[in-house]
């Protein structure tokens, strides 16, 4: 994830200049036919299209239309180089919707939350989940569950059934896969969520004990991931997006918890679930 988030940077997803949709300065009739029509987060104003003097800033309640509240100057803290990897910018826009981009000393565009709806921000996210489910599926495995069995999975008869014949079939035809392998994700979550191993272990890490809902809520990624998958909107608006900042954190939180797990030695002892 860090390697693809320094890969794709800001000027990969933002509104280059001279494709920013700009008013003239002090035109707040222009300004907010553009909000009223388009939902722009933000509209700079310029007498040029090179700099942008002021903006008309927008809020969007939750249960109204996006409108505009204020104009004001452009100040230092509205921009940000158009070199920022796109993992590190991800998290300036906590407590704001917009940056203007800088290239040297020059806007070069701009970029607001919904640029993290892109393929580059989505090639990122999935790399992580599947580094995610790759991990889980491995340290279910090293303890010694889900190799060439059910044994050590603690789901459901049915659950197990159906992917014992999956695994059957795909085994004659291909060979060498692991049990573990054939769960689907939100399985693989499940029985990493019920290995007792696993859990102790995350106790000691975070320094205390997680109730099995507090879980859930920290690391089950299936809706995401599935969001991701299937190409829908990640941020319809800035609320979801200020909504998922935690989820994208706890992904990498996880990941690096897994990988601390895969690194102990293994006991070589079967599994207790």
């Amino acid at each position: 994830m860090r390697k693809l988030g320094e890969t794709f940077v800001v000027s990969d997803v933002m509104v280059h200049r001279a494709q920013i949709e700009y008013v003239a300065p002090g035109d707040g009739n222009a300004a907010s036919h553009i909000v009223a029509e388009k939902r722009y987060s933000v509209v700079p104003a310029s007498a040029d299209g090179q700099t942008f003097e002021a903006v008309f800033c927008t809020e969007h309640p939750v249960n109204g239309a996006r409108s505009i509240t204020t104009v004001r100057e452009t100040s230092v803290s509205d921009h940000i180089p158009d070199s920022t990897p796109l993992a590190e910018a991800f998290y300036l826009f906590g407590n704001r919707e917009w940056y203007l981009t800088l290239r040297g000393n020059r806007v070069s565009g701009l970029i607001t939350y919904w640029a993290f709806n892109s393929r580059e921000f989505r090639v990122q996210l999935y790399a992580g989940l599947s580094r995610v489910e790759e991990l889980s599926r491995n340290l279910l495995a090293r303890d010694g569950c889900g190799l060439s069995s059910d044994k050590g999975l603690n789901l459901s008869p049915e659950i197990l059934e159906k992917v014992r014949k999956r695994f059957e079939s795909v085994r004659q035809k291909m060979g060498g896969n692991r049990f573990v392998d054939e769960l689907d994700f939100h399985h693989v979550n499940e029985s990493l969520r019920k290995h007792m191993p696993w859990r102790h272990f995350l106790h000691e890490r975070l320094g205390r004990a997680l109730s099995n809902g507090e879980y859930e809520r920290l690391y089950n990624f299936t809706d995401f991931r599935d969001a991701v998958m299937h190409g829908r909107i990640l941020f319809p608006v800035y609320l979801d997006f200020k909504q998922r900042l935690s989820t994208i954190s706890q992904i990498g939180d996880l990941i690096d918890h897994l990988d601390a797990y895969c690194a102990q030695p293994a006991s070589g002892q079967p599994p207790t679930v």
